[in-house]
């Protein structure tokens, strides 16, 4: 009986010297394999997933196949199930179907594009600036281009035909009339030389004065062209100074509550103002921003508007597998701490100023289209 209990003890602390020291123990398997329960077993190919796994006794895997249509792997592996096939989300259309070996393969329906890189699609542009025109229509992975009604080609012609020719014909004919200035000067200066030098003096104070003369026709010339400089440095220093365009146009929205007209209007954008008197609507159009706004600029845009980067880490620390929903509750964060009026405006402005100005007028169409906007003028 005795021998019986010291067997038990003995079987019950190995168990736990197991227990304790197996979580430290890490194994290194070669390419092809995959760790489990303290052996490497062989990894699945694409297409299947682990059934039965390795023992130390076995150290073959089984297998079983993924289900067309229904889940997928698309590497060798050592899960114990399959991939679910991904469904296209709303705003994109099935280009490829989904195999055991391939998700589906989505692309951005007819309106929208997705940069290659992109999580979401984003509503192609609708029209262009003012003054602007068409240089190419939106694609599923390019929204629209707008540009001058010329071409850069005919702007190129235009440099070729009339610059570079005039050029070449001002730049000797500038350089002939200089150096003929110059001779011209020396040859009258060589000329009054000579007169003085023939002179015959009725006295000294003849002498004197056609010395005198003499020097003062010389000198004119430079005096006048230093007095007409210093007049031109007069005249540009009394020229007002003018702002640039880029100081014009610079909007930085994460500095105040200031209203949304005032946010806007430091641009020559249209600026808005917003109805409140349907509430609910005015909700639904805030968190539609998270379709229109590339995923590309999304971070960026929310830190313009006043999250922080700790804000926006939690964020995606509690949504970790779902950017929709770490869009969605940025967005709600943000209209939380300054109201959905201010939200819109902060957004409105951080757009302007990542020059992302095809998103702001989709977004101020989206508002007109639901009548919340209640006014818009041209600055």
């Amino acid at each position: 009986m005795a021998q019986m209990e010291v067997v038990v003890v003995m079987v019950a602390c190995l168990a736990f010297l197991r227990k304790v020291e197996s979580p430290a123990l890490r194994i290194s398997c070669d390419p092809g394999e995959f760790p489990y329960s303290g052996t490497c077993c062989k990894s699945c190919p694409a297409g299947t997933h682990v059934e039965e796994y390795c023992t130390f006794l076995n150290t073959s895997t089984k297998c079983k196949s993924c289900t067309d249509g229904e889940s997928y792997t698309e590497f060798n592996n050592g899960l114990h199930r399959c991939l679910l096939c991904t469904e296209c989300k709303p705003g994109y259309k099935m280009i490829a179907p989904c195999t055991r070996k391939k998700d589906t393969e989505c692309q951005c329906s007819d309106g929208y594009f997705c940069p290659p890189g992109c999580e979401e699609c984003v509503k192609c542009k609708t029209r262009c600036p003012e003054g602007q025109v068409i240089m190419e229509s939106c694609n599923a992975t390019t929204d629209m281009k707008c540009g001058p009604p010329y071409p850069e080609a005919s702007a190129a012609l235009f440099t070729w035909v009339w610059i570079i020719p005039v050029s070449l014909i001002l730049v000797p004919l500038v350089v002939w009339i200089i150096y003929k200035w110059s001779k011209s000067n020396s040859v009258m200066k060589k000329e009054n030389e000579e007169s003085t030098d023939h002179l015959i003096p009725d006295g000294n104070e003849n002498v004197n004065s056609t010395i005198e003369g003499t020097a003062v026709s010389q000198d004119r010339l430079p005096e006048t062209a230093e007095r007409e400089n210093l007049e031109m440095d007069n005249r540009e220093q009394d020229l007002p100074n003018r702002p640039s365009v880029s100081s014009s146009l610079r909007v930085v929205c994460s500095s105040g509550q200031s209203s949304g007209r005032n946010d806007v209007q430091s641009s020559n954008k249209p600026a808005a103002r917003i109805k409140t008197s349907h509430m609910e609507t005015l909700e639904n159009a805030y968190f539609q921003i998270k379709d229109m706004v590339g995923s590309d600029y999304w971070n960026k845009l929310m830190r313009k508007c006043g999250l922080s980067d700790n804000d926006i880490d939690n964020i995606k620390h509690d949504n970790a597998l779902h950017f929709d929903e770490q869009h969605h509750q940025m967005l709600k964060t943000l209209r939380d701490r300054n109201g959905i009026v201010a939200a819109f405006h902060k957004i409105f402005a951080g757009l302007e100023e990542m020059n992302l100005y095809g998103i702001y007028e989709n977004i101020i169409n989206e508002l007109k289209h639901k009548d919340l906007i209640i006014k818009e003028t041209e600055d």
